[in-house]
């Protein structure tokens, strides 16, 4: 195995991490420089002065612009070719955007709420995928339409409000509006489409591109007439320009990624609108957020609620005896965000100062150091909880042990700077709930371990610079002097804030820097071609078919120290997974399984073997690796099969059909594979369209030249056309025969497949050939003992109602008839519980095994599910 450099972390990645916390920044300095203090009770008493007819208004344009959204959806499906009634996009689009635009990132949100919704309606993934790029650029399109035009046309207005120069405020609105013609211009080409990341759709015609500006630019307006209206009456501001100063600040908040915008939205408002005192924007913006985001939020779950009740109602119950685990699931999440709320608090307590009765009574019987020290403690511990909340997401429990000892110090803390018992009993409660959910957080590993993550850091130096902030601007009456940090007193607020402020930089700093200089894992690399011909004589040396998954070349080798064995494996996410068992001697096999434990731990990686046998189980047992059985394998003793008998009687009379209709099958040597590959990359792509489908990698087999001419192929010919083949795995030991790529015509003779097998079995038996394996059948043969594992209670359950996903029964079913003596196979990795996360990243390897082929393969998803032979037979 050759050292990997691990290459360089995007540029762009950093970019989107850090954008957001320079905004956030700028937003900081603007309000700060803006003078004045903000108190809750005059935002309140604005809100309740709002008249009653500003509300009904407001809710009118909500209305209407929950109404014109109904636009865009009709405009996106007659864009794909779709027609459904009125009623059934209208509830979706207003679900859609009512619950999107409050949760924010509402392209994704929106996008799982329509696949729930447009999929039960024959909608496919691409289809629904289509719609929402077609609604986000339609948004896109109006708020660029529409600010262009209020900056063009209110120039002199917008660059005084935005303290610009009239010519800026001219050319960005020229600007914006370029990009629509430009849009435009795009549409107008008959081929143009819209591509990222592989996938592509086609942009609409110009007819319906005008009809996107037109009710995106409908939509916006009344979503600012609707703030505009609640606006107080001495605001003096036009319509015009109050919405170019909306479209400034719903996009700035839209980038920023938070929720809903909820406050950056708030706080450029208020900076834009200097004119109007703070208290009555942000009162009218309270009122705006109650009527536009919030009854639409609540309506919106109600009728999610009440479709999911209506078309599940004999699972209702069944749903409620599982809401506990189903709250388990989320806990750790759930636990991540209260202690960073926590963290937050005590920052934010330790840049404020103390009510001056409580210090009074500390004073009393506390010395001033004791004070001193617990105020610096409490800022540690809460940049340390901000930092420790991304271990408790992770479900790390080293994490949870450490913020369980930090929460008992802040509440020790709290109560020693200040008497603070409300912030204390607030880290009481999140103690008790991350006590109560300890079960919940059971990985074994380092948090310094684990990657860094940009955003996390990014989210917790906004929480810093906030608090730092609010520091500055409640000391805003101290004139700042050097001698400001060496002052001790218990009245010394502004040098306490200072103090702790400098540690909660300077703890930050340091973790992200460590982070940042620490270590990364070395990937994994595809083998050289002269890597794979020395692998070649260990493969065919070996009595295990799937051996021969080592010359896809999508996993790196790893060679015994004698050079007779070797273990094939990729890297996915935070774990390295070996492809089945190390093939060669006994020796070798063990000492490869120790060397693959030992490389895995070195990079801080999880050590996992996929698709293992029964007969190296104890060797991983020793390892360390708990197992976890995830199906059985069929295999056919060969000496034993034949088509006589009633035991074969469907397949002797699905071979005698295909002889009537005129199938032939042959072996093609593989030496003579190049002459027939494009037949077969004929069969092979028709298969692929069928399906919708790409080529995979890892522990399936992919088409490809290289691959595909390593092997004799087997082919079935109807009028001498080839309409099947399966590439065929030979050993030299002649113990095991198996297929790996098996694909079909569109469409096939009935029971091509069937006369595939059986033909291939006969073969084998003439050729001396011990076994014919068939593959796995994935989740079989778990046990429905009441005292079983909890993954096979889970792996029984997805077997029986996971049909809707993969045919786990039916494929069990197909093998069945073939009377195959079942073999266990098993997964080992670092515990039972790491299953569903190492699953995953299988599952990932798989997907991505063929990055290279997968544009040739693209093709639209069909809408009815074709269910074959060929697609029953191979896991």
């Amino acid at each position: 195995m050759r050292d990997v450099i691990d290459p360089p972390r995007p540029a762009w990645r950093w970019l989107t991490a850090l954008l957001p916390v320079a905004l956030f920044a700028l937003a900081l300095v603007a309000l700060e420089r803006l003078g004045g203090e903000l108190h809750l009770r005059d935002i309140l008493a604005a809100f309740h002065a709002t008249e009653p007819w500003r509300i009904v208004a407001a809710v009118g344009f909500t209305a209407a612009s929950y109404l014109v959204l109904t636009g865009y959806e009709r405009a996106a499906l007659s864009h794909v070719g779709v027609r459904l009634p009125w009623h059934r996009y209208a509830v979706t689009s207003f679900v859609a955007y009512a619950i999107g635009n409050s949760l924010g990132a509402s392209a994704v949100s929106g996008a799982a709420l329509r696949y729930r919704l447009y999929a039960p309606l024959g909608l496919g993934a691409v289809e629904i995928g289509t719609i929402v790029a077609f609604c986000t650029i339609t948004f896109l399109l109006g708020v660029a339409t529409l600010t262009g035009v209020s900056l063009v046309v209110h120039a002199g207005e917008a660059a005084s409000i935005l303290h610009a120069s009239r010519t800026l405020s001219i050319v960005i609105g020229v600007a914006l509006l370029g990009a629509v013609a430009l849009y435009f211009a795009a549409c107008s080409k008959g081929d143009a489409a819209l591509r990222w990341r592989g996938w592509h759709a086609p942009l609409p015609a110009p007819r319906i591109a005008a009809t996107q500006v037109a009710l995106a630019s409908a939509d916006l307006l009344l979503a600012s007439a609707c703030a505009y209206v609640l606006l107080p009456a001495t605001a003096q501001v036009s319509f015009g320009a109050f919405a170019a100063l909306y479209m400034v600040a719903l996009g700035v908040s839209l980038v920023t990624a938070v929720p809903g915008g909820v406050g950056v939205f708030e706080s450029l408002l208020v900076i834009l609108l200097p004119g109007v005192p703070a208290s009555q924007v942000l009162g009218a913006l309270l009122a705006y957020r109650l009527v536009y985001y919030v009854a639409p939020f609540v309506v919106a779950l109600a009728l999610l609620t009440g479709r999911e009740v209506a078309a599940h109602r004999a699972r209702v119950d069944v749903a409620l005896a599982w809401s506990r685990r189903a709250l388990d699931l989320v806990m750790p999440q759930a636990m991540a965000v209260l202690v960073f709320g926590a963290g937050f608090l005590l920052l934010l307590s330790g840049a404020t100062p103390g009510a001056t009765a409580r210090l009074e009574v500390l004073g009393r019987f506390l010395p001033l150091p004791v004070l001193e020290l617990s105020h610096l403690a409490g800022s540690a511990v809460g940049v340390l909880l901000l930092i420790l909340a991304r271990g408790l997401l992770l479900r790390l429990d080293g994490a949870w042990q450490v913020t369980m000892w930090l929460l008992g110090i802040g509440i020790v803390a709290s109560l020693l700077k200040g008497l603070d018992y409300e912030e204390a009993l607030a880290l009481a409660v999140v103690a008790f709930g991350l006590w109560q959910a300890r079960a919940q957080f059971y990985r074994r590993a380092a948090l310094l371990g684990e990657r860094l993550s940009l955003p996390w850091i990014a989210h917790a130096a906004v929480a810093v610079g906030a608090s730092i902030w609010v520091g500055l601007l409640a000391y805003r009456h101290v004139p700042y002097a050097h001698e400001l940090w060496w002052q001790f007193a218990f009245d010394a607020h502004a040098p306490r804030m200072l103090r702790a402020s400098l540690l909660a930089v300077l703890l930050l700093g340091s973790f992200a820097l460590l982070r940042l200089l620490a270590p990364t894992r070395t990937p994994s690399r595809t083998p050289s071609a002269a890597e794979l011909e020395r692998v070649l004589p260990i493969v065919q040396a070996s009595g295990d078919g799937a051996a021969h998954l080592a010359l896809l070349g999508d996993k790196a080798l790893l060679f015994s120290r004698s050079g007779r064995g070797f273990l094939m494996y990729g890297v996915s996410g935070h774990s390295w997974i070996a492809m089945g068992d190390p093939v060669g001697p006994d020796a070798d096999r063990e000492e490869l399984v120790w060397r693959f434990r030992e490389l895995a731990d070195q990079a801080g990686a999880s050590c996992v073997f996929y698709q293992v046998g029964p007969v190296q189980l104890g060797t991983y047992v020793d390892a360390g690796l708990a197992l976890s059985k995830i199906g059985e394998e069929a295999r056919v003793c060969l000496a034993d099969f034949t088509l006589e008998g009633s035991t074969h009687a469907e397949l002797r009379q699905a071979h005698r059909r295909a002889q009537r209709d005129g199938l032939v099958f042959r072996i093609v040597p593989r030496e003579d594979v190049p002459s027939i590959y494009p037949a077969l990359q004929c069969v092979s792509t028709e298969w692929l369209n069928a399906r919708g489908a790409r080529e995979k990698g890892f522990s399936l087999g992919r088409f490809s030249f290289d691959y595909l001419c390593r092997f004799p192929v087997a082919v079935v010919e109807q009028d001498r056309r080839i309409v099947a083949f399966a590439n065929v795995w030979t050993s030299d030991t002649r113990e095991e025969l198996s297929i790996d790529l098996m694909r079909h015509g569109v469409p096939a003779p009935r029971g091509v497949m069937d006369y595939l097998f059986v033909e291939l079995m006969l073969w084998g038996k003439d050729q001396g050939y011990r076994w014919f394996n068939l593959g796995m059948a994935p989740l079989a043969g778990l046990e429905q003992h009441r005292l079983a594992p909890l993954w096979h209670k889970v792996g029984r359950f997805v077997y029986r109602h996971g049909e809707d996903f993969y045919n786990f029964a039916g494929l069990r079913r197909y093998k069945e008839k073939f009377q195959p003596e079942w073999r266990p196979r098993y997964l080992a990795a670092p515990g039972r519980l790491a299953l569903p996360r190492v699953l995953i990243e299988v599952s990932r390897l798989i997907a991505d095994g063929a990055a290279d082929n997968r544009a040739r393969h693209r093709a639209a998803r069909p809408r009815v599910r074709h269910r074959t032979e060929a697609s029953r037979t191979h896991a």
